[in-house]
């Protein structure tokens, strides 16, 4: 039995430990009964567990379909490797406290961080990836600019953009060398997949969710949104109605769970 209490339906805040402190995350209670699954959403670089409501409103709909929702906020500005390190911190903490099987929704480079934990953890039970580069050192190259070459030669950077200043180092631009993401997406067959991209994404170019799409074994399917920026600013519905069916369809009421790692 889950030790959170999930009979209420507004979403609980909580706090979720890792090694190098704790994590503000909230969940959304499921509606109905079902398996006992969860859908963990990693947001993007510069993002919010909110994403500025959409997210949260899509966690809703997700637990009206009843799974567990949990949205969680990654410390700011972290590099890929320490994001990866908190994902596998969420992970065990919903195994643990609220249900049993994982599914992974990944928005950008959070996709990223959950595509390389869905390769590493086999019990993993599904993954969704929404604008989701492999290759980051592209995406970051077209979202910073000149930034991006003084990175690569060695100095940090500081930027000033409508969310405010950002502030990088070298090295944040070094780690993204220790993931092999297309290897991982090789690495998450037998476990259903999909690929949600906009078609004028002008951060991750489609073409990278192509790539993935490819290097992925079944089952799978992808979804790509005609007009759709990185943000879907334009077509969030048709993406968002893309994920609650590809949930009802791979995941439905009464199939038989598969082993639990716990």
């Amino acid at each position: 039995m889950s030790s959170v209490a999930l009979n209420s339906g507004k979403p609980r805040e909580l706090m979720i430990p890792t090694a190098v402190g704790n994590l503000n995350a909230a969940l959304y209670p499921p509606e109905g009964s079902r398996r006992d699954y969860t859908v963990i959403f990693c947001h993007g670089f510069r993002g919010s567990k909110e994403g500025g409501g959409r997210a949260s409103s899509l966690a809703a709909r997700v637990a009206g379909l009843g799974f567990a929702a949990l949205l969680f906020d990654f410390t700011p500005l972290s590099m890929l490797s320490a994001q990866v390190g908190e994902l596998r911190a969420v992970v065990d903490y919903c195994r643990h406290e609220v249900g049993r099987q994982v599914i992974l929704f990944g928005r950008s480079m959070g996709g990223s961080a959950a595509l390389a934990v869905a390769a590493a953890d086999k019990f993993i039970g599904g993954l969704c990836l929404w604008a989701t580069p492999f290759d980051l050192h592209e995406t970051f190259r077209l979202s910073l600019g000149d930034g991006y070459n003084r990175l690569l030669d060695g100095e940090p950077v500081s930027i000033a953009d409508e969310f405010g200043e950002l502030r990088l180092s070298p090295s944040f631009l070094h780690d993204f060398d220790r993931f092999d993401l297309l290897a991982c997406a090789t690495q998450v067959s037998g476990r259903p997949l999909l690929v949600v991209h906009g078609e004028n994404d002008e951060i991750v170019p489609c073409r990278q969710a192509a790539v993935i799409f490819g290097q992925a074994g079944e089952p799978k399917s992808m979804a790509v949104i005609p007009g759709a920026d990185h943000r879907f600013l334009h077509g969030h519905g048709q993406a968002s109605a893309a994920v609650l069916a590809w949930l009802a369809a791979s995941f439905p009421v009464g199939a038989t769970d598969k082993p639990s790692c716990i």
